[in-house]
C-alpha cells in the first residue's frame, strides 16, 4: 500500500508542561532539516495533539536517525469522513489475505468524531473478513491495520517503527567531549546527543591515523545531527606534557603517566568549556575497567576542573557499551587498527590528589 503521510510519535516530550511547545517545535525543525539534508521531497510538517505530519512524501526516510523520535508510520491519510473509510479500507484485502489471521486497531485523537473506537474496529473488521476470508484475532495477530482519526485527516498504516526516542538535538546545550576514537567516547557522545546536548569533540592527536579514525567517528555521529555538523577541535597530546611525554614515560614517573595524561586532558577541557560557553565535560569512563579509571584515579584526575563531568557510560558493563556502538554504526570504526597510547607496564590505580599535586609539582606540568 502506497503511503503520503508519516505520522510521527515523540515519548517524553510530551512531558514537558509549559515548555513542550518548545521542544515540538525543535522537533519539527530537526525533521525538516533532516529531510532537505537527504533530499526527501516533502510537501509540510504539521504538528497537532501530540503528533507531528509529514505530508505529502512518498519516500521512507530514516526518522531512527533523529533524536526525540519515538516511532514513527507510513501512512495513508485521507478525509475525515466515515463512508471514506469504509471506501478506503478494501485497498488493504491483498496484504490481509492469506495471513493466517488479523485485526483492526482503531485510535481516536478526536473523540467528538463518530462511530467510536470499537465499532470502527468491528465494522471495518468484519467487512474485510468477510471479503478476505481471513480470521479476526484480537491479541497477537498476525497482520495489523491501524485506523488513526486525527483533528483533521484519518490515517491507515501498518506498520510502527521504532526510532531512537531521547530528546531533540540541541535542546540543553554544548559539553565538551574528551574524544578518543576508542569504543567508549562515541558512545557517550552519543547518549547525551539523545539527551539534547550538543557536543564538541576534543581530540589529542597521538598519530594522524588516530585522528583520522576520530573523523570517521565524527561523521557517523553526525547522522543523528538532523543535517548539523559536529565540531571537532584536535591538540597534539605532546602539548599536554610540553614535548616531555617519552622522558616522563620512561622515568620513575612512568607508572604516573596514565593520571597526569587524564589531568591534563581535563584542565584543557575545561579552558575550551569556558571558551565555546559549555555547561561541561563527557567521558567515556567506566569504572574500574582501566587503571585510570578506578575511584581514587578518577577524583585525582578531574580535580583540575571547574565544571561538571558526565560519564553516562559509568556503570555499564562492557558488552552493554558494545552492543550500543553496534547499534549506532561506530563498533566497526573504533576498532579498526590505528596505532594510539601505548600504557606504562605497570600503571598506578590508587593516585589521590594530593599525591598527584605532587608529581605534578616534580615534573613541571602543574
Amino acid at each position: 500500500m502506497p503511503f503520503n503521510t508519516i505520522i510521527v510519535r515523540y515519548g517524553e516530550i510530551s512531558l514537558k508542561g509549559r515548555n513542550r511547545g518548545l521542544f515540538e517545535d525543535k522537533l519539527k525543525e530537526n525533521i525538516i532539516r533532516f529531510l532537505q539534508a537527504h533530499a526527501h521531497p516533502f510537501a509540510a510538517v504539521d504538528v497537532l495533539r501530540g503528533r507531528l505530519y509529514i505530508r505529502g512524501i512518498s519516500v521512507l526516510p530514516e526518522l531512527r536517525k533523529v533524536l526525540g523520535v519515538h516511532s514513527y508510520s507510513p501512512a495513508w491519510e485521507i478525509a475525515k469522513d466515515y463512508e471514506v473509510l469504509k471506501d478506503t479500507a478494501p485497498a488493504f484485502i491483498p496484504q490481509i489475505r492469506g495471513q493466517a489471521n488479523f485485526r483492526i486497531v482503531c485510535q481516536r485523537t478526536d473523540k467528538r468524531f463518530q462511530p467510536d473506537s470499537m465499532t470502527v474496529e468491528r465494522e471495518i473488521g468484519e467487512r474485510l473478513r468477510r471479503e478476505t476470508g481471513t480470521p479476526v484475532r484480537l491479541q497477537e495477530a498476525a497482520f495489523e491495520l491501524h485506523i488513526e482519526i486525527g483533528m483533521r485527516h484519518i490515517y491507515l498504516f501498518t506498520a510502527k517503527i521504532k526510532g531512537p526516542g531521547g530528546l531533540p538535538f540541541q535542546t540543553a546545550g554544548k559539553l565538551v567531549v574528551l574524544f578518543s576514537g576508542g569504543i567508549d567516547s562515541p558512545v557517550a557522545a552519543f547518549l547525551m546527543m539523545k539527551r539534547g546536548v550538543e557536543p564538541v569533540l576534543l581530540h589529542f592527536e597521538i598519530t594522524a591515523a588516530q585522528t583520522e579514525r576520530v573523523r570517521k567517528l565524527k561523521a557517523k555521529l553526525e547522522e543523528f545531527c538532523a543535517g548539523f555538523e559536529l565540531q571537532l577541535e584536535v591538540h597534539p597530546r605532546a602539548d599536554l606534557f610540553a614535548g616531555r611525554f617519552t622522558e616522563l614515560s620512561r622515568s620513575h614517573f612512568g607508572p604516573y603517566v596514565c593520571v597526569l595524561c587524564k589531568y591534563l586532558m581535563h584542565k584543557k577541557a575545561n579552558e575550551i568549556v569556558r571558551r565555546e560557553g559549555a555547561w561541561g565535560v563527557i567521558t567515556g569512563d567506566n569504572l574500574a575497567q582501566v587503571a585510570s579509571q578506578t575511584l581514587k584515579n578518577l577524583y585525582a584526575q578531574r580535580a583540575a576542573g571547574e565544571f561538571p563531568v558526565y560519564s553516562p557510560l559509568i556503570g555499564f558493563d562492557k558488552e552493554e557499551t558494545i552492543h550500543l556502538a553496534r547499534e549506532i554504526g561506530t563498533y566497526d570504526l573504533s576498532i579498526a587498527v590505528a596505532e594510539g597510547c601505548t600504557p606504562p607496564r605497570n600503571p598506578k590505580t590508587g593516585v589521590d590528589f594530593a599525591r598527584l599535586r605532587q608529581v605534578l609539582k616534580a615534573t613541571g606540568l602543574e
